[in-house]
């Protein structure tokens, strides 16, 4: 006879159940939030000894009076200042991380101020900001914090929010200005009861309207300004949304509208010392705004400004000259400065202008195959100073590598132009070749 035992299944493993939908309160120390050395303290009480009263004068609500109270000045410029130093400059990313980020909730204690507060507070108060900043600047020289005997000045595009499709050329904003005010137009000849839901509705859709034209009206009349500041023929578009964007090259290639933000950073504690915000997408006409902006907010000029050569041109090696200036900032090459115009000419870069040296004693220029060209006439071109040299029509027509030298579209012999330095054009260069100098600039990174 043959028993037979059943076997019981094993039974599955007790887990600790997570239940992410109940409501719980939690004891929250605010003030411990931070320990006493977090940057949020030391804001705050930088904060706290600036004279505050020019932002309180536009307050309508006081104490003893109706009305609900507000956010305090003191406060509101304490988040905006810890939020640059976390690297966030956007209001909704501030609203958002209030929930979780200690330094924000230490600041606003454990509250969470609406980004429309925080992006109105910033964009009416745009001047009066800019004043802080220079008394933020001006206690931090008190104690011995700023040092502006070097600058160093660098710029980063940053990406508009408004996208590639929304560049338009003159026509086409034309046009949508046209069906903007037309509509506009419609909405106001149609009228609902106010208080009603489809009167509320119409007020909507009229300040919708009234929005969309008033960006239009400004794309336009954008438009129109670098119309008159650009070349006879240059294409030109502007966003519909973001007017002040332009499309620039960005670091991975692309191209994309955006903004060019340029950073004054003084050498000895890395202090920011002067940033604004450029609609122009070269670093080389930001140089001299860039000390405008330092000398306003901290009342000196720096004794020297080290950029990199997106920097480096004639034009602000001269007015850094006269303004008693050191400039700092890598010469690019002629052989790179040439490499475009050796493009167009079809020449090969062995015969480009910078491979032609000067024969010592003579005013001659001998060219890569051992003959001379002669000084010919010194005119003005672009503002500067050249001279031009001229070989032989004898010594041309011989030659094997006419080709390769002269390149299309000159039929005579070959021509060169040198361009005759200034003095601080000169003394710019010799300082850019010097040991010293070369050290310095490696602390720039």
């Amino acid at each position: 006879m043959t028993t037979q035992t059943s076997q019981k299944a094993p039974s599955k493993p007790k887990y600790v159940a997570v239940n992410r939908g109940q409501l719980t309160w939690l004891p929250t120390d605010v003030e411990k939030l931070v320990p006493v050395d977090h940057p949020a303290r030391a804001i705050w009480e930088l904060v706290t000894r600036m004279d505050l009263s020019r932002f309180e004068e536009a307050i309508q609500t006081r104490e003893g009076e109706v009305g609900r109270p507000c956010w305090e000045p003191r406060l509101l410029v304490s988040i905006w200042v810890y939020g640059y130093s976390q690297g966030v400059a956007s209001a909704r990313e501030l609203e958002r991380q209030m929930e979780y980020e200690r330094g924000l909730q230490w600041l606003a204690g454990t509250e969470v101020i609406n980004a429309h507060t925080l992006s109105d507070f910033r964009m009416t108060h745009k001047g009066k900001l800019n004043q802080l900043m220079g008394q933020v600047l001006a206690m931090l020289d008190k104690e011995g914090l700023i040092d502006l005997e070097t600058v160093v000045q660098d710029g980063t595009k940053v990406r508009a929010v408004a996208s590639s499709q929304s560049m338009h050329r003159r026509q086409t904003l034309e046009q949508r200005l046209k069906k903007a005010r037309e509509v506009v137009g419609e909405l106001e000849r149609k009228g609902e009861p106010e208080g009603s839901r489809e009167g509320r509705k119409e007020a909507a859709q009229k300040r919708a309207a009234a929005e969309r034209l008033e960006r239009m009206e400004q794309s336009l009349s954008q438009l129109r300004r670098l119309e008159a500041q650009a070349e006879e023929g240059a294409p030109l578009r502007v966003s519909d949304s973001e007017p002040e964007a332009r499309k620039m090259k960005q670091a991975d290639g692309g191209w994309a509208p955006s903004y060019n933000v340029q950073i004054s950073t003084e050498l000895k504690n890395r202090i920011i010392v002067g940033i604004r915000v450029s609609d122009q997408a070269g670093d080389h006409q930001e140089l001299v705004p860039a000390v405008h902006m330092v000398q306003h907010l901290n009342g000196q000029k720096p004794r020297r400004m080290m950029a990199d050569n997106g920097y480096s041109s004639r034009e602000n090696v001269e007015e850094m000259a006269r303004r008693r200036m050191e400039l700092v900032a890598p010469w690019k090459s002629e052989e790179s400065r040439e490499a475009g115009a050796l493009k167009i000419w079809r020449r090969e870069a062995e015969y480009g202008p910078a491979a032609f040296r000067m024969a010592e004693g003579t005013g001659e220029l001998i060219c890569p195959e051992g003959k001379r060209l002669s000084r010919k006439k010194r005119r003005k071109h672009h503002g500067q100073w050249k001279v031009e040299y001229q070989a032989q029509a004898s010594d041309c027509g011989r030659c094997e590598r006419r080709g390769e030298c002269c390149g299309v579209g000159q039929s005579g012999p070959r021509r060169v132009s040198r361009v005759e330095e200034s003095a601080a054009m000169q003394a710019y260069l010799e300082r850019m070749r010097k040991e010293e100098t070369a050290q310095l600039y490696k602390r720039r990174k």
